[in-house]
């Protein structure tokens, strides 16, 4: 299909009706300035998305990386979205193409959406012993960084090693260092997330971001990444100075209110905003099962997160 043809097309497919779009105008009272600064993860979206190979065919609207901008910005009124590599199509990551990529931006691009970030699962670990596999990890991040370029999105998620503990801090440094001068020549940051072994505790998120020492990797701080012992709000925010954005982990909401239950949204936000954070907000909704109502629990975190702002 010609590009031409093919945005015709994907404008032309309505996504929503009268009462959605009188929902997103009741949304569009968030100031402006804060608007701004929140963004959707399409994996909020897994059961809806073809492009995900664990997907409910019967769960309705059906989206696409293809299809999502438009769907975020008629639905609430955002204008950022964040994409997961695992949502590319039926093979996952490795339907992310330039092409598609290309198709996706101007997807994005027509209704006004700006691609963020890319959340990244399918890269090796970034701490392997040997030079030559991580030389491998290098030009597997530095594919990613291509494509968030090619999608105008200003990062990539990386993890550092989710299956283990311990972290060969020397070997991940030096991957690290060499992705993120990649990523400085071309624009694109390289962020670590508080994801499984030794990054899941925010401290150590931090300790390795300061390792790296290079502005171009940063951190996406995690706020359902924590376990006890300690203070959830004050262990996240510990990593909030080296924080690019925030994914703003939604998990269980009450039935009848759609309050989120898990933790105070509202205190973490005014603890980031108290310590100077001033970068995007990108809600992922993340539980089993999903809420009943994902498009009210979305509202229910942008009003949470907008409301706490400075």
């Amino acid at each position: 299909m010609r590009r031409r043809s093919f945005l015709a097309a994907v404008v032309a497919t309505p996504l929503v009706g009268r009462a959605a779009m009188a929902q997103t105008n009741a949304v569009l009272a968030i100031p402006a300035r804060k608007l701004e600064r929140l963004c959707l993860s399409t994996s909020s979206y897994r059961a809806n998305y073809d492009g995900w190979r664990f997907a409910d065919p019967a769960v309705l609207p059906r989206l696409s990386h293809l299809t999502f901008p438009r769907y975020v910005k008629e639905r609430f009124g955002m204008t950022k979205v964040e994409l997961w590599d695992q949502q590319f199509g039926p093979s996952g990551a490795t339907a992310a193409t330039p092409e598609l990529c290309r198709q996706i931006k101007a997807a994005a691009d027509d209704v006004g959406v700006a691609i963020v970030s890319i959340e990244v699962e399918s890269t090796p670990p970034m701490d392997q012993l040997d030079p030559a596999a991580r030389d491998q990890t290098v030009d597997a991040c530095k594919a990613w960084l291509d494509k968030a370029r090619i999608l105008g999105a200003q990062s990539i998620r990386v993890n550092v090693n989710k299956t283990k503990g311990v972290v060969n801090m020397d070997a991940a440094v030096d991957t690290l260092r060499r992705v993120a001068a990649y990523g400085r020549s071309i624009g694109v940051r390289v962020l670590l997330e508080n994801h499984g072994g030794y990054t899941s505790d925010p401290h150590n998120l931090a300790a390795m971001v300061k390792a790296v020492g290079d502005d171009f990797c940063r951190a996406e701080v995690d706020w359902g990444e924590w376990s006890a012992p300690g203070d959830r709000y004050d262990d996240l925010q510990s990593a909030m100075p080296y924080a690019h954005i925030v994914s703003a982990k939604g998990l269980t909401f009450d039935e009848a209110t759609y309050q989120h239950t898990d933790y105070d949204v509202g205190r973490i936000v005014r603890k980031a905003e108290a310590g100077g954070f001033k970068g995007v907000y990108s809600i992922e909704l993340w539980n089993t099962p999903a809420p009943r109502d994902t498009d009210r629990a979305v509202r229910s975190f942008m009003t949470s997160i907008s409301q706490n702002m400075a």
